[in-house]
Order: structure tokens, then C-alpha cells, then sequence
């Protein structure tokens, strides 16, 4: 008794489009080069050496004369890379069921970017990962929003509203909205 194995076709065209899309890759992540610049420090944090003018801007900006900032930080919050280490595998496995049911790289990658920038958004707005979540805003970081009017400015934009306001919350990255905004996907043929 012999066995036939009938294929329909559907390796040949899984090959064919596999051949045909071989260079085919995506980004995800931050497009805009001035927001990139932006957001490569929030993910990976900086410090600095306050000079002797920032010194004295920032003591007359916050009222604190007998203060002496020497240095400025930024503590790293990984939007990117927190949401990679949690979600690739998800990614890779949505890739892979929309190859097999589609047969199409491009509508699969597609798929999978969606998945990856609504990911990585949502890293933003909820202050991290599940296993990595980021630290607040600092007290000078709050302070020097009230001493620039952008805590009262909210306050008047709200008008008695429930919600709060992305500058009088003490999450981080969440101050206009811009970064997660820019959050988004490129294919390359």
C-alpha cells in the first residue's frame, strides 16, 4: 500500500512568496528624526554636569537660592526595549499565523507592526511594562513645571474636569503626548 500526499499548491506558494519578499524587513519605533534625538534619551536616561549658568537659571527659576545643582539626570525608561523583552514572542507568533493563513510577508509584517506600535504606546501611557516600570517624575522635574506656569495652565484648560492633565501627573514620558504619538512602523521591500 503506498501513500499520496497532496499538497494543493500551498508550499509552492509559500516558497514563491518567501523568494519573492526575501529583503523584505520592517521598522518600528520613532520616524522623526528630532523626536528619535528625544526619545533615545528617555530610553536610555542621561546625566549632566550643571555649569555654573545653569546653575544660576535654575536657582532663580525654582526660588532656591542657597541650592547648588552639580549635575542633571535622567533615569532610563526603555520604552522600546522594555516592550521588546515582554512582547516579541507575541510579535513573532502573530507574524507567523498571518503567513500561514495569508501567504503574504508584507501583510503579515504589517500585521505584526500594528501589533508592535500599539505595544509599545501602550508602554507609554501606562508608565512602563508589567516588569519594568518606570519612575515617576521628579520633584525638581515637577517643580520646574510649576515654575514655568504649565501646572497652573493645566489646571485652567481643565476646568474642574476629573481627568488630569499629562503635566500635573506624575508619570513620566506622558507630558504632551507627542512620543507616543510617534510611535509607528515602516516596511522595506
Amino acid at each position: 500500500m503506498a501513500i499520496k500526499i497532496i499538497s494543493h499548491g500551498v508550499f509552492k506558494d509559500l516558497r514563491k512568496s518567501l523568494e519573492q519578499n526575501k529583503n523584505t524587513h520592517a521598522e518600528v519605533g520613532i520616524m522623526m528624526p528630532d523626536i528619535a534625538t528625544i526619545g533615545m534619551y528617555l530610553e536610555y536616561g542621561w546625566v549632566q554636569s550643571v555649569t555654573k549658568k545653569q546653575n544660576n537659571f535654575l536657582r532663580t527659576r525654582l526660588g532656591r537660592w542657597g541650592a547648588n545643582f552639580k549635575t542633571l539626570s535622567l533615569p532610563p525608561r526603555p520604552f522600546m526595549r522594555a516592550t521588546f523583552a515582554e512582547k516579541n514572542k507575541e510579535w513573532k507568533k502573530i507574524f507567523e499565523t498571518q503567513f500561514k493563513k495569508t501567504h503574504d510577508v508584507r501583510v503579515a509584517l504589517e500585521t505584526m507592526c500594528i501589533m508592535a506600535s500599539s505595544d509599545i504606546s501602550a508602554t507609554i501611557r501606562n508608565n512602563g511594562t508589567a516588569s519594568n516600570p518606570f519612575p515617576n517624575r521628579s520633584p525638581l522635574t515637577i517643580a520646574m513645571l510649576d515654575a514655568m506656569g504649565e501646572t497652573d495652565k493645566a489646571k485652567r484648560q481643565q476646568k474642574g474636569q476629573a481627568a488630569v492633565s499629562n503635566t500635573t501627573t506624575g508619570k513620566a514620558l506622558m507630558r504632551t503626548g507627542v512620543l507616543e504619538k510617534s510611535i509607528t512602523y515602516k516596511i522595506h521591500s
